[in-house]
């Protein structure tokens, strides 16, 4: 019993630990309040304002032109033309062909 209440405090103080952890403001914004940030509006998050081409949210390609992006997705286009993959812009998807699931042979029901 007293093993067991041990082992409860130990547990205990490394949950403590842990949360005290995460809890712990970073370097980054220390001293910084809500008041710092900028105010934003609803126009702010608009398709032009944004950056769609992008999947980075960091700065890491922002050196790219949208002429090569472009240049980029022309290559991929030709690319699937020769590997003869179907772009569809439509909202349907075909159906996948089961033809291959079916059984090599034909299994009765009831034997």
């Amino acid at each position: 019993m007293k093993e067991n209440q041990r082992l409860k405090l130990k547990l205990e103080a490394l949950a403590n630990q842990k949360l005290q952890k995460v809890l712990e403001v970073s370097e980054y914004n220390q001293g910084r309040t809500v008041a710092d940030i900028p105010a934003r509006t609803w126009a702010d998050g608009e398709r032009t304002k944004l950056r769609p081409d992008s999947i980075w949210a960091d700065e890491r390609y922002v050196d790219i032109t949208q002429k090569e992006i472009e240049e980029a997705k022309e290559r991929v286009k030709k690319r699937n033309l020769v590997r003869g993959v179907k772009t569809s812009s439509g909202v349907h998807v075909e159906p996948y062909n089961r033809h291959y699931e079916a059984p090599s042979a034909h299994i009765p029901l009831y034997p």
